[in-house]
């Protein structure tokens, strides 16, 4: 049976690891030019992928289960995972918005390597890159 005490540590845990792997992306700009532009591209996709993994992972195991079948159990479990899961403004759904606007970017990116001159193949590659990250 977990306690709310666990529950709430578990909580805490996961968001601090989505704060840790966002918080390069959230501080600082960045000039993109023709030197760099590939580079950019292949740094936001990486980042992309991997929160998106995070993401895969955390919600696996944060679903939360009534730890008894009182209705204060049963409804408590039910606001937790609205809040963090299924409405709309859903924690798990926000930072999904976050990873399609990271890969939009990287798209972007792509498409202004392009009007730089870079081939199709220079910027598949690129990305193919960011892959293993």
């Amino acid at each position: 049976m977990l306690t709310a005490g666990a529950i709430g540590s578990g909580l805490t845990k996961a968001f601090h690891q989505v704060d840790q792997a966002t918080r390069s992306l959230s501080s600082g700009t960045f000039t993109v030019n023709q030197d760099n532009v590939l580079a950019a591209a292949r740094i936001i996709e990486s980042q992309a992928e991997h929160l998106s993994r995070l993401l895969r992972l955390s919600k696996r195991g944060i679903r939360i289960e009534p730890p008894g079948s009182d209705d204060v159990s049963t409804r408590m479990s039910k606001a937790w995972n609205d809040r963090l899961l299924d409405d709309e403004d859903a924690y798990a759904r926000r930072i999904g918005e976050y990873v399609l606007g990271l890969r939009k970017l990287a798209i972007q990116l792509g498409d202004t390597a392009k009007a730089y001159g870079y081939s199709e193949e220079q910027i598949e590659a690129a990305f193919r890159g960011s892959q293993g990250a």
